[in-house]
């Protein structure tokens, strides 16, 4: 409040008062009074501390990743402000000194690899100046940093946390603003749930996809096709810069299954899929499964072969005469068929390219039994 009005103000209250002092009403009065003044001081000094408080904002801080270099870094924007040739920054009790990079926009402080994954996983990160201090929120580290650089190519990125693991390659996943049931692309480990157990078994998927992202932020990286006919998101999902997708086939914790046309990390998982076999890894570890992947495409058949089985009744069923469902993938040059059993675990999730009345006749016809 300015001095006038101050000044105003007491004229007007010496007044008040020598007329209400002859009023029988003069108790009463003098504590609304009382009230009143008490609250235009406290209009006073609150107005105070908000024009004071907004002067002085501090600089404010932006993450970014350089175009052409893909660095991460941390600039700081203020106009006339002084430009600090070093400031701290902490991540969960660890703190480091970053040093100024360039000052040409703003105070830019590079990070190296090793600091932006730190700050990926860390629960808090503080950025400390000379006369302040910033937080660094997780939400906001992993909206700018946790994908790529954008460019017009760029896979489309989603960031969120782990807040269940369903099954293998399954996982529920909270974005903040809503839940999404996500489906690894490119593997299958075709396991039922299971509850969690104190030591990893070799080959058992749910333990692993547990061990990888359980509780985790991640992010999940989109191919062509967003969603399976279930309305599961697809994704190849990290956790910092490991895909669990290739880190479970790495370990043989699950095979390569590849769907068109979500192809884009096809060839790398083929690949650890051959390590884990040629290693004898989970799923591989025994001697009586083959060391070279079944995905390889079935030598052609004479053009005079004709083809066993009939076509399936829609999408999903087979004729009662041929109840087993024969199913072809896409791998990298070419593809397999592999046949379902009625009572098998995946029979009724199976969409059939081919039905057969007995196992023999699928195999003529070039089909392999499903390991589930």
């Amino acid at each position: 409040m300015k001095e006038g009005a101050g000044e105003r103000f007491t004229a007007f209250r010496l007044r008040f008062d020598s007329v209400i002092q002859r009023s029988p009403l003069t108790p009463v009065v003098s504590l609304f009074v009382l009230l009143l003044t008490v609250s235009a001081f406290l209009c006073l000094t609150s107005t105070e501390a908000g024009s004071q408080a907004s002067a002085s904002p501090g600089p404010r801080v932006f993450l970014g990743t350089d175009s052409r270099s893909g660095n991460r870094y941390i600039r700081l924007a203020a106009g006339g402000a002084a430009v600090y040739p070093t400031v701290d920054l902490s991540c969960d009790g660890r703190r480091w000194t970053l040093t100024l990079t360039r000052s040409e926009d703003g105070a830019v402080y590079e990070l190296s690899r090793d600091d932006v994954e730190l700050m990926l996983n860390a629960v808090e990160c503080r950025l400390f100046l000379p006369d302040q201090e910033v937080a660094l929120s997780r939400q906001q580290l992993w909206g700018v940093w946790a994908g790529p650089a954008h460019s017009p190519d760029a896979p489309h990125v989603l960031v969120g946390q782990v807040v269940d693991v369903i099954d293998g390659n399954t996982i529920l996943v909270n974005l903040g603003e809503r839940s999404e049931t996500v489906r690894y692309i490119g593997i299958s480990s075709q396991e039922k749930r299971r509850p969690p157990s104190p030591e990893a078994v070799p080959g058992d998927a749910v333990q692993a996809n547990r061990q990888l992202v359980e509780r985790q932020q991640i992010r999940m990286e989109l191919d062509t096709l967003e969603r399976d006919r279930d309305g599961r998101l697809l994704a190849y999902v990290y956790v910092a810069d490991k895909m669990v997708n290739a880190e479970l086939v790495r370990r043989g914790s699950a095979e390569v299954m590849t769907i068109v046309p979500n192809v884009r990390h096809r060839d790398l998982l083929v690949t650890l899929e051959q390590e884990a076999r040629d290693n004898r890894r989970g799923l591989w570890a025994d001697p009586s499964e083959p060391t070279t992947p079944t995905t390889v495409e079935p030598a052609p058949r004479q053009v005079t072969e004709a083809r066993r089985g009939v076509p399936p009744e829609g999408a999903w069923g087979c004729p009662a005469p041929q109840p087993i469902k024969g199913q072809y993938t896409t791998y990298t040059g070419g593809g397999r068929c592999v046949y379902h059993m009625p009572d098998g675990d995946r029979y009724s999730a199976t969409k059939a390219d081919r039905c057969y009345a007995t196992v023999e006749e699928a195999r003529q016809d070039g089909c392999v039994a499903s390991r589930r």
